[in-house]
This record gives structure tokens, sequence and C-alpha cells, in this order.
């Protein structure tokens, strides 16, 4: 038998193609052969095989049964696709985040397999290990290679890249139109926490009826009975509990009064019987239960009666820390670390996304430093909440830094290392060039985020700016006397102190985002063009959903401020101001279209959330609104006094010698023609 194993352009794949996970396996293989070898060689082959003579485990093995023939077997076939994947990983050098990265190796004309006994399944010191593609409206509305399942396909397979083995793939419609193909890759079903068992919400089951289950109970166990049954063929982790129709308390969607103690009962009731069901379907089943919202209170309290054998999952705040999630203006930050049950199976559900119409982070990185991230995944780790790691990822592209930190964090071998060795790490993989200054930009990000409280986790994602900027204009235009559901940041203050107070919090963080900014768009401007690319979608996107809107929130005050001065003056501040604003939110929609790697211009068509194009929307109202203020109904006193020349201002025999300009083209001619409006409306 020959010392060497060349894979080739000649060399096939080989499975059963009947079984869909190691059709997907092949695939995969087959794909990135083809992406990686270029020359023909000896006819040779790599079959994968699903052995029902090994244990049923995740494990698998790569063994020459011939000299042309290798062998990648599992007795799972999850364990079958480990071993293709990392044969792509290990021997075809294909990255995890190939996809997300675009970082596919340099064709070469042949490969050597090194020895075999380096291709091993790591050791994991978490169990179940998943994701839980949340908010997903990007992925949802882009395609790649004219597919959305395309997209979905390469979600799964970098999950599994990563180790994982458990997907929530999606949120209501998207998860139940997901189920089939995600467990045709190999991965675990479960289920959003506000979607118990994978069931049709009620309220789009029964449109007509009250989503209340004292009336209904037999409509909810009918619901829930057919999602079992739906399942009941895939590996799924049945997730139990009992909220609302909207990710809220179930209370919320009731017209009954029900103290604490009866919603602790109701909840427990609820969960015995969606146990039995389940039970009943498969004896031998996992359920989990996420104690997260309502239920931390409840359980804390020792109001919910939970079997023995269900995981209990705990979440993050989504700022990065184990304490209870900030809800409205309620933010107890109730250490959830110390509340578990030592003697139960837990798990933990962490945030690298986020989405709390307050100050979470949608469309940019997670904005607490890594360090952190990593220190408190190793507490979660030593207080024993790690037998299920449930990582909400948002839309992927935007969070890889740290969806790759926590996949780490699976690991036996894992270890918390410095912010300063998690970056180093991080770039020297994905960087060719300038290693020391990509860095440092990725550390300046962390360190540029607005604090809005006194504690460490206590920083603004980029949901903060066109949110806050929104309730700003509406409340000013309407002349309400508060912002509305502004409790959490300014406390109960009328609006010019909540002005004030968020004018306060803004003010010093223009300055380093300005900074970085330009520090990026420099350190770009310097690199070659796979390095430039990838700093463009992994670091500069992020960085530009913050200072755009940041900018643009502090010229929306200063336009209100000024436009209540009541003076002219002020009145053609605000008005440019206002321009700037909008022409600052229009810069991140720009900067996406103009992608410079084109699969991704239109990644981010579908912004609902922080929705910058409706918040360029209402600041144009804005700027249209100060305009009809101060220069009148027909749109023309302004030209008049600062453009015409004097001889001509006053020359009445034409009312008008041109249609009125637009507000965009008024404003910059007013900036054009006088430094101190130019000054008003420039931030730097």
């Amino acid at each position: 038998m020959s010392n060497q194993f060349i894979v080739s352009k000649s060399t096939q794949v080989t499975a059963d193609l009947s079984n869909p996970v190691l059709r997907n396996a092949s695939r995969i293989l087959r794909r990135d052969l083809a992406a990686t070898v270029t020359a023909l060689g000896e006819a040779n082959q790599i079959q994968l095989v699903l052995d029902s003579q090994l244990p049923a485990s995740e494990q698998f093995k790569i063994t020459r049964v011939a000299p042309q023939q290798l062998q990648i077997s599992s007795g799972t076939a999850r364990g079958v696709m480990y071993g293709a994947l990392a044969f792509s990983r290990q021997v075809l050098h294909v990255d995890d985040f190939w996809f997300w990265l675009d970082t596919l190796p340099q064709p070469v004309p042949t490969i050597t397999v090194p020895t075999l006994a380096q291709l091993q399944l790591p050791a994991f010191r978490v169990k179940y290990r998943g994701w839980f593609v949340n908010d997903e409206v990007l992925l949802k509305h882009w395609d790649y290679q004219e597919s959305n399942t395309n997209v979905w396909l390469l979600v799964y397979e970098t999950l599994l890249r990563c180790g994982g083995n458990l997907i929530i793939p999606g949120t209501d419609k998207t998860a139940h139109e997901n189920t089939v193909t995600a467990a045709e890759m190999g991965l675990i079903l479960t289920h959003h926490h506000a979607e118990p068992l994978g069931a049709q919400m009620f309220s789009r089951a029964y449109p007509d009826l009250d989503a209340s289950y004292q009336k209904y109970p037999e409509l909810f166990q009918g619901l829930w009975r057919d999602a079992i049954a739906a399942q009941k063929d895939h590996a799924v982790i049945w997730t139990l509990g009992f909220r609302g129709q909207g990710d809220r308390p179930f209370w919320l969607d009731d017209d009954q009064h029900y103290s604490l103690a009866d919603r602790g009962r109701i909840i427990s009731d609820v969960i015995k019987t969606q146990y039995r069901l389940v039970k009943a379907a498969q004896p031998e089943a996992t359920c989990a239960i996420n104690i997260y919202g309502e239920l931390t209170a409840l359980s804390q309290q020792g109001l919910l009666d939970i079997p023995a054998d269900v995981i209990q999952i705990w979440a993050d705040n989504g700022y990065g820390r184990m304490l209870s999630r900030r809800q409205g203006d309620d933010d107890p930050r109730t250490d959830v670390l110390s509340g578990g049950r030592p003697d139960r199976s837990q798990g933990i559900y962490y945030h690298v996304a986020f989405h709390d119409l307050q100050a979470s982070n949608f469309l940019g990185l997670l904005q607490i430093d890594p360090h952190t991230v990593a220190a408190e995944l190793e507490k979660v780790h030593q207080a024993g909440m790690d037998d299920f790691v449930m990582c909400n990822t948002g839309n992927i592209k935007p969070n890889v830094l740290f969806i790759r930190l926590m996949a780490q964090s699976w690991r036996a071998d894992f270890h918390v290392q410095s912010e300063a060795q998690i970056l180093k790490d991080y770039v020297a993989h994905y960087y060719q060039t300038a290693h020391a200054p990509i860095a440092r930009l990725y550390h300046d990000y962390f360190a540029a985020a607005l604090a809005y409280g006194p504690f460490a986790d206590q920083k603004a994602g980029d949901e903060f700016y066109p949110y806050t900027l929104r309730k700003l204009v509406a409340t000013w235009l309407t002349g309400r006397k508060q912002l509305p559901e502004m409790g959490w940041l300014t406390g109960d203050q009328e609006f010019a102190a909540q002005l004030d107070h968020i004018e306060k919090l803004i003010r010093g963080a223009i300055q380093p985002w300005c900074a970085l900014a330009q520090n990026v768009q420099q350190t770009q401007a310097t690199l070659p063009g796979a390095d430039k690319r990838r700093l463009y979608n992994d670091l500069w996107l992020s960085v530009a959903v913050h200072v755009y809107p940041l900018k643009a929130l502090k010229l929306v005050i200063n336009a209100i401020r000024n436009c209540d001065s009541a003076t002219d003056r002020g009145r053609l501040c605000a008005f440019v101001q206002a321009d700037a604003a909008y022409r600052n939110l229009q810069r991140v929609p720009g900067l996406w279209q103009a992608n410079p790697q084109p699969k991704w211009a239109h990644f981010y068509d579908n912004d609902c959330y922080n929705n910058l194009v409706s918040a360029a929307d209402v600041t144009a109202t804005l700027r249209a609104h100060i305009r009809l203020i101060g220069d009148g109904p027909d749109l023309d006193q302004w030209e008049r006094q600062y453009l015409m020349a004097p001889r001509d201002a006053k020359i009445m025999l034409l009312s008008n010698t041109h249609r009125a300009y637009n507000d965009g083209e008024l404003a910059t001619r007013l900036r054009g023609r006088y430094d101190w409006l130019d000054a008003a409306a420039t931030l730097d």
C-alpha cells in the first residue's frame, strides 16, 4: 500500500445518497474538492459510510481501507458529516467561516493527505452546542446564487463546521419552513422559547379567539400534538413553556387577572401537560425549558414545578452578562449564575446579537469586548450550567468574531484569553497583512462604545441611535411632553430634560467613533484586495452603523434646540443640521450597496429593525417642517434673503423665476455660501 493518498480532480466521493445527511456531506465535500484542487491524478475514492458496527456517537474514523480508498465512517450520520467537514478543514484547508468571511484557500494542483490520526473530532465540554438564528430578517430576504435555501444550507454547514449539533432554524414561520432541511444536515432541532414544542402560534391558527389557555386548553393541546407528530421522526430537544403571542408574558394576551402564584401554577400545569404529550410519543425524549424573562422571577420564588429531567436554560441580558434582561424600564439585574439548580441539567441561551428596541446590536458587531464574553462563558462552565449552550447568532455575518469565540468555548481545551490575545488570534487567522494595525481597530471598536449607564455592560449597540432619533422627532413634532418608552434611559423626566440627558450621554462618544471611522478607512486604503474587502465587511460596516447614526442623532438634537430658539438664524442652523442628519443616515445604505464583495451588496436590504431608511425619512420630515416654519409656505424667503443678490431679491415684478429648490439642494447651497452654517452642520 502506498504511503500517500493524493487528492486531485480525479478523486471521487461516494456515499449512500438515500440518506439525506450523507447526501449533504457528499455534496459539500465534492464542492470543496472542486474548489481546491486543479490537476488530474490517479483515480481514487473517498467513501462516506454509516457503519452500524460503530458506537452511535458523534465520533468518526478516517481510515485507509485500500491503496486508493479512504473511508470516513461513523455510527451516526452526524458523525459522518463531522468527518467530512474535518477532512474539508484539515486536508483541503477550507475555513469554518469561509462563506461569511470569503476565505476560500488558493487552489493547488493536488493535496497529500496528512497523518490520519490527526483527523479527529475535538473533545467538547458542552453536550448540546447550538445556534438560534433569531431576528433573521436579513438572511430571510437575501439569496445566494439565486436561492434562499442555499443561504440556510450554508448556515447549517457553518454550525456543523464549528462543532455544533443543535439548531433553532429561524423564528415563527421561518423555523417551520426550515425544519426538514436542518434535520437533513444532521442537526438536532429545538425551539424558540416563545414557540413551545415548535407548535404553530395560537393566534395564527385561531385569529378570532382570545389566546387564553384557561378558555381553550383543548385547542392549545391540539396544536402541541400536531407539532409533536410533525417532528417525531427527527432528532429533537423539545422546548416546553408557555408565553404569550408576541414573545411576552401570557397574561398580557388574556383579559383575566393572575396573581404571581396563579401565573406559576398555570405555567407549571402547561409544562407538565406538554411533558406528558412528548413522553407519550417519544419515551426517551429530551426536554428543555427556558428560564427567561418572567420565568426567572417565578423560578427564583419557587413558583415553578418542572420535571426533574428537563434541562433548565438560563439567559444572559443581551449585553454580555449572565443577568436577568431589562424589560421595558424594569432592570433588576438579577444574577443568573447563582440562581440555578446544580442538581439538574442546566444550560444557557447567550446573545451575540440582540433586539430590544432600546440599545442592543442588530446590524453590527456586539459592543462588549471579547474578553468579557469569554470570561462570562467560563463562569457559566464553573457554575455547571453548560450542558446546553445556545448562541443567538442574529444574522451571522456581522457577528463572526463572537460566534467563533462561542464555538471555541464549547471545547474541552478552551481557556480565557485577554482581549489583545483574542483579537491577535482572530486577525492573524483571517488577514494576510497589517495584523497589528487591524487588531488595534477592532480594539478601538469596543473602546468607542457609548456608555449609557454605570455598569460595564451598559454599552449602546447600533439600535440605540435610530430608535432614539425617531422618538425624538416624533415627540417634538407632535408637542408631546415626554419621549415614549425611554424611562429605562432618562428616568421620568419631561422632554427638555430628556433631551439634555441624551445629549450629555452621546456628546463624548462622537469623537472616538469619528476617529475610528477615519482610521478604518485609512487602513483599508493600504490593504491588498482580499484584506481590504474583509475589513470592509467584518469591521467597517459595524463602525458605520454607529458613527453615522450617532452623528445624525446629535444633529437632530441640535436642530430641535436651534429651531426652538425662534430666531431666523437658529432656524437656518436647524434646517441644515436636519439635512446633515438625513445625509448621515443615508450613508449607511449607500455603503451596503457599494460593497466591494458583490455577493453581499443586497444582504442588508431588509433592515426592518434599525430601519435606517425609515429613520432618514423621519429626519427628512423634520427638515421639511423646519423649512416651513422658517422659509414660509411658498418656500422662497430663504433663497431671496440669503442666496439672491440684494439687487435681485428686492425686485418683485415676477414672484418667482424658477421652481423652489428642494430641501437638499437648498441646504447644500446655504452651507456653500455661509461658513457658519457649514460649521453648524459638521460633526467630526
